[in-house]
């Protein structure tokens, strides 16, 4: 067996079927790097070792993803619209919440996840509906940030937490390099795996962060969400004589 063929044994799991082929390539190249295993002896006890490890953690990682991109109500979407009124949206872990919030205000969109099944699907409605839009898969994790688009707005709603399980201290290195005026993330008062609700204050570890990038950024309550409202500094150039 080699590494296409495990990749198509972990998605046969219908939990993981609409995953990105690369995220499971990339997750497994992880673990193999560290752990010796014959690809090719399924029978041998570091194969099931590795494949209930990677099983598990992919379950872990994406379906808590999964799970919290509840259908939200649209005046959540109008409110920030309205307010910061973009030309250009740039929307990180997307799920199906464009074939939504994309009718209510026109700008155009940019919709990343890792569910190709999901993206294809926004595509269609972009397409059907008239919409400025193009959906792609993109694994934020392991591809070049380098390649997100300058926006006006970009929404990391309820995906850091699940981003961070991937790749500890990620957040810094995706904030730093969204090229957006205003970065809006939002996260669960109730923590992932956990009963407990956070309060206000709550995410210290993201504003350590934005207090080490030297963003601003207020904090909003909507319902069960907390939001991130962040700005980075303004550049001013200098002229010499």
């Amino acid at each position: 067996m080699d590494l296409s063929s495990l990749i198509n044994k972990l998605k046969n799991k219908k939990e993981l079927k609409g995953l990105s082929e690369d995220f499971i390539r990339s997750r497994a190249l992880e673990y193999l790097k560290k752990n010796k295993v014959d690809l090719n002896n399924e029978k041998n006890k570091d194969y099931r070792l590795m494949f209930k490890v990677l099983r598990k953690k992919l379950r872990e990682v994406y379906g808590a993803f999964r799970s919290i991109k509840e259908k939200r109500e649209l005046e959540f979407y109008k409110k920030i619209f309205y307010e910061f009124k973009p030309k250009t949206v740039l929307d990180l872990g997307c799920g199906l919440e464009p074939l939504d919030y994309a009718k209510i205000y026109n700008a155009e969109y940019y919709c990343l996840d890792i569910n190709k099944e999901e993206i294809k699907r926004i595509n269609e409605f972009f397409k059907q509906d008239n919409i400025s839009g193009k959906a792609f898969v993109f694994n934020l994790v392991d591809e070049n940030l380098g390649k997100l688009p300058n926006v006006d707005l970009c929404l990391i709603l309820k995906a850091l937490e699940s981003l961070e399980a991937v790749k500890k201290n990620f957040s810094r290195e995706l904030l730093s390099k969204i090229k957006s005026k205003v970065i809006i993330a939002s996260f669960s008062k109730i923590a992932l795996g956990k009963k407990a609700r956070i309060k206000k204050a709550g995410r210290s570890w993201l504003r350590k962060i934005l207090k080490k990038l030297n963003y601003n950024y207020e904090i909003r309550d909507y319902k069960d969400e907390i939001m991130f409202i962040i700005k980075k500094p303004i550049k001013i150039a200098i002229k010499t004589k």
